[in-house]
């Protein structure tokens, strides 16, 4: 995973379709992991909502308030 992912996240929000595949990538062991936390098997519909989620927290995500800390 990319140590600082700021550079990303503002080319992500801009609307870099790279930017944003290369975050997907960075955090889909994490989607995936998830999508089987609650059963032994690979739940599609649960990837595809953390998917989706994923993609709509980076375009909400504050860097502004984060950067500020």
């Amino acid at each position: 995973m990319t140590s600082n992912l700021v550079p990303l996240i503002k080319k992500a929000k801009s609307g870099d379709e790279s930017a944003m595949a290369s975050l997907y990538e960075s955090f889909k062991p994490l989607l995936l992991s998830n999508a089987t936390a609650t059963s032994k098997n690979f739940n599609h519909d649960c990837y595809q909502e953390l998917s989706l989620q994923f993609i709509l927290a980076v375009q909400a995500f504050d860097l502004e308030k984060y950067l500020d800390e």
